[in-house]
């Protein structure tokens, strides 16, 4: 039985708007399990679907060689505020703490905030609003 993308969509968009980072569903006989920032997984009884494999380990936002570097965990549209003119979350040369949200990125109608890797002053926004960007990506860099 063929998986319909517009169902896994409603489910993924239900999730978000419940500030789920994990769901688990059947579709027919096939079970799918999704995460935000992981591969996707559906297995069907006595059989695997070819899929990416799934780890536990989401990508790191923060994460890469240079310190101070927040990169994009997703693919998708970078927005730099809640919504289209509206104040930006941050500006350069605030102060920030750990955890607080620098820019959102959109995909697939899901809203994923870009949460700080550490505390610090935000030197430099490197993506303007509405930017597509890339997994790994840099988005904005701290001091």
């Amino acid at each position: 039985m063929p998986i319909d993308v517009r169902e896994l969509i409603e489910k993924m968009e239900w999730a978000a708007a419940n500030d789920l980072r994990e769901l688990r569903f059947c579709i027919g006989r096939t079970q799918v399990k999704m995460r935000r920032g992981v591969a996707l997984r559906a297995t069907v009884p006595d059989r695997s679907l070819p899929t990416q494999p799934v780890t536990d380990d989401a990508p790191e936002t923060g994460s890469g060689e240079e310190p101070g570097k927040v990169t994009a965990p997703l693919a998708g549209m970078c927005h730099l505020g809640p919504e289209a003119g509206s104040e930006a979350f941050v500006s350069v040369g605030d102060a920030v703490t750990e955890g607080q949200t620098l820019c959102v990125i959109e995909a697939m109608k899901v809203m994923t905030p870009i949460p700080s890797p550490r505390a610090g002053t935000l030197a430099e926004i490197l993506v303007a609003d509405g930017t597509s960007v890339a997994v790994g990506d840099p988005v904005m860099r701290l001091t």
